[in-house]
């Protein structure tokens, strides 16, 4: 990747991981739904689970995308303001 490149980079990175981080919704309101309809003690364990491990999926994705935008970001300006002509 070129050091040019590194700034602009980062911060669709960083921008990406915040949006996920926003837009993942809260399991507990959804968990508290599946078990308020349930008919069945299994299928709705098996549900919250289910909903449990996207969410631990989406935050784990969008703290790696905003952890590495905000690398991408520092390297970037770092190398802007340390470069030598």
């Amino acid at each position: 990747m070129s050091k040019k490149m590194l700034l602009p980079v980062g911060v669709v990175v960083l921008i990406i991981g915040i949006v996920i981080l926003l837009l993942n919704p809260d399991p507990a309101t959804t968990n508290l739904e599946i078990a308020r309809n349930a008919t069945n003690a299994r299928e709705a364990a098996k549900a919250i689970s289910s909903n449990n491990q996207t969410y631990a999926w989406m935050y784990s994705l969008g703290m790696f995308f905003t952890g590495f935008g905000v690398s991408l970001t520092i390297g970037g300006i770092l190398v802007k303001f340390l470069k030598k002509d």
